[in-house]
């Protein structure tokens, strides 16, 4: 199985970056992503708030995804199936925040950096609060955060989002997903990282960690002509994804583009897709803490006609 190892780390989305892998349609592949701070906060003589400083103040590239992945057949105009297989977490991961935090710099002083231990399929971590010790055990549900493919013109910084994708960070991208990315050059140059644990809904923290992610990709020739924004799938549900600011903005791209979903997929007309979704939909947030910000519109499969 053809293999990309963690070293191949870039910090943008960009139409002239170089492949580092090839694939065919079908093939399963390999992808070793690094931590969301290129492993710079991997012991606990890193984590302390003097350290932290020091990393921010001498920079460093955050987020970085691996790739890219030219796809043979892609083309201007297809559609990309990520189909992801397999997550296999690491066995520690952190979460971090800073207190220069938008609308909480009068609550936080120092920045925050806590290592955890990933085993079993757990998350796990003692931390003290109220003066007492706490353990909390939590299971894995492995998310990659950031994937997209290469924009026509643009240079995109991974933090960002767009209708490449980008840092989505929306939580049923995992295991058991398939994603559907536009194609805007020749090969797609398909890159993902920022893997996490387990993460909640707007992504208010979440445990950062490496990974080893199995995939394979499909090209979709004429699967859609109105898809404006990103699409994807599970067993159980479909899902829109579209990113602006402010964050309704996203609210409403994303179900725009579920209503053509709903439109191509049954053959509804916009009225009929707009009227399921007022009992059938959920609409809740990827990311809210780095804009344009992520949201995303859910459908249960099982209630499709």
């Amino acid at each position: 199985m053809k293999r990309i190892l963690r070293e191949h780390t870039t910090a943008v989305f960009s139409a002239q970056a170089e492949p580092v892998l090839s694939v065919s349609p079908g093939e399963t592949f390999m992808i070793e992503t690094e931590d969301s701070r290129g492993g710079r906060t991997r012991k606990p003589e890193q984590c302390t708030p003097d350290a932290l400083h020091k990393m921010r103040q001498e920079g460093y590239a955050g987020n970085p995804v691996v790739g890219p992945v030219f796809v043979d057949g892609a083309e201007p105009g297809d559609t990309l199936a990520v189909q992801i297989q397999e997550m296999a977490c690491d066995t520690q991961g952190y979460y971090g925040y800073w207190p220069f935090e938008q609308h909480l710099q009068d609550l936080i002083e120092e920045p925050v950096t806590r290592l955890v231990k990933i085993v079993d399929d757990k998350v796990k971590y003692s931390f003290q609060a109220g003066g007492k010790t706490h353990e909390l055990v939590l299971p894995v549900a492995p998310v990659i955060g950031t994937i997209g493919t290469a924009p026509q013109e643009e240079v995109v910084y991974t933090y960002h989002t767009g209708t490449h994708g980008g840092n989505l960070d929306v939580p049923e991208i995992g295991p058991g997903c398939t994603i559907y990315l536009p194609v805007a050059v020749e090969g797609a140059l398909l890159s993902l990282g920022d893997c996490h644990a387990r993460q909640g809904d707007g992504e208010l923290c979440a445990v950062e960690m490496r990974s080893e992610v199995k995939l394979s990709v499909q090209v979709l020739k004429n699967w859609t002509k109105q898809q404006q924004w990103l699409r994807a799938e599970t067993d159980e549900e479909l899902l829109t994804i579209a990113c602006d600011r402010p964050l309704e903005s996203a609210q409403w791209l994303a179900i725009r583009e579920m209503i053509s979903w709903l439109e191509e997929r049954q053959g509804w007309t916009k009225s009929e897709a707009r009227e399921f979704l007022s009992i059938a939909s959920d609409v809740k947030p990827g990311q809210s803490l780095a804009g344009p910000y992520s949201m995303r519109v859910l459908v249960p499969k099982k209630i499709l006609p």
